[in-house]
């Protein structure tokens, strides 16, 4: 699997679900439609519950005669409903409210238990001590925050079955910049404006309480201290008692998870040559994965505009690493040149001088360590051939400032 497909393992499902979130808020049911589903839905519980009755059949059988039953990589288990990209919170981006009930379940919870079963009892460094019973780890993550500049977030999945329903408990670390409570309504307002936003507090510290009804999900969101914002979001048959008290238990103890030090060098310098104005075309192509089949039209580019190639600056904020072979980086892009017309940039004169911000991602190769192909061709779009980027954009990347006032 090369190292794109990984980005879009890790990625793609995510920017699609705030995408289709997004896209569907100010969506107005039909009259039957409320009908239609509550039928169709009884369906699918029944025959649900046929399946399961096989399944426990099948287990009851094979247990004895030592068989292990394992869920199939290819298995569609919903992760969590759709939210929107961390703001404030942990990418992106709460005693008052509404903090009891979630609404109806299907079925009892099971009793809750200290990290019951939890597999990863953590998030970016904080520590994860309680979660309800049957709620176990299913994934985790760390990029950059959208809407933040240069901060990371980290965060780790627990699901778990309750009465036939899938539930979800997410804990999100922000690292980094911190903005205000006030900062993060706003920007989840515009992105949800059906989700509702209620004062409250949490561990001692002012919090919002949010709520999307439609979907049956909510969070608490809060300012831990200088540097560290925190969100626990949960949808039913999780209720909001098991997300203020999973909220309650977070040990956020240490700073956030370090990345070795020859790592983080190596990582940094392979930004700089990728990026920077005044490197020699072979030492740039070398930090790119697959730099070499970008020459010409890399060539190409920085010929077309020579403000760019002369003035452009890379400043890398933050490091985090995944895993062994690919870590995210946020950066910030800075040039001269009026021969590139983009989007308005983070900070500086649309015509003159601007900033872009922007999360990468540098993987490790046999030459070692590179910023991925996608991630260089989402930045600079004309350096890349139209089949060079496939399957998405990275993970809170800055928006392309490359694109040329010839076109």
């Amino acid at each position: 699997m090369s190292s794109s497909d990984v980005e879009r393992e890790l990625w793609d499902e995510r920017e699609l679900r705030d995408a289709m979130l997004a896209a569907t808020a100010q969506v107005v049911a039909g009259p039957d439609t409320a009908a239609a589903v509550r039928a169709r839905f009884r369906r699918r519980r029944r025959a649900r519950r046929a399946v399961a009755a096989a399944v426990a059949a099948v287990i009851v059988v094979a247990v004895p005669s030592g068989l292990v039953l394992a869920r199939p990589d290819g298995d569609p288990v919903e992760v969590r409903p759709a939210r929107p990209a961390p703001s404030a919170g942990p990418g992106s981006g709460p005693a008052v409210g509404p903090v009891s009930s979630a609404g109806p379940t299907i079925g009892p919870m099971p009793p809750a238990t200290p990290n019951a079963g939890s597999g990863r009892a953590d998030a970016g460094g904080v520590g994860v001590t309680w979660l309800p019973a049957g709620v176990t780890f299913d994934s985790a993550e760390v990029g950059a925050s959208q809407n933040t500049r240069g901060a990371l977030r980290y965060r780790a999945d627990y699901v778990g079955m309750s009465g036939g329903r899938r539930s979800f408990i997410s804990v999100e670390a922000q690292w980094g910049t911190t903005p205000t409570l006030a900062a993060v309504e706003a920007t989840r307002r515009a992105a949800q404006p059906q989700r509702t936003f209620t004062p409250t507090t949490v561990r001692g510290q002012p919090a919002l309480f949010t709520r999307m009804a439609a979907k049956d999900e909510f969070s608490l969101i809060w300012i831990e201290r200088d540097g560290l914002l925190l969100e626990v979001a949960g949808g039913a048959p999780v209720t909001t008692d098991d997300v203020r008290r999973v909220a309650v238990g977070l040990v956020p103890a240490g700073p956030r998870p370090a990345t070795r030090p020859a790592v983080e060098q190596a990582i940094r310098q392979a930004l700089t040559r990728a990026f920077a104005a005044g490197v020699d075309p072979d030492t740039a192509l070398a930090a790119i994965e697959d730099g070499r089949s970008l020459a010409a039209t890399r060539a190409r580019y920085l010929a077309s505009h020579p403000g760019l190639a002369r003035t452009l600056r890379v400043d890398v904020h933050a490091v985090a690493a995944r895993d062994a072979t690919h870590a995210v980086a946020t950066i910030t892009l800075t040039f001269d040149d009026p021969t590139l017309i983009g989007p308005a940039p983070d900070r500086g004169d649309p015509a003159g001088t601007r900033s872009y911000d922007a999360g990468v991602t540098v993987v490790r190769t046999a030459a070692g360590w590179q910023v991925s192909r996608n991630s260089y061709c989402g930045l600079a779009v004309e350096a890349c051939s139209p089949t060079v980027l496939r399957g998405g954009s990275t993970p809170g990347a800055g928006r392309s400032p490359s694109t040329s006032s010839a076109r």
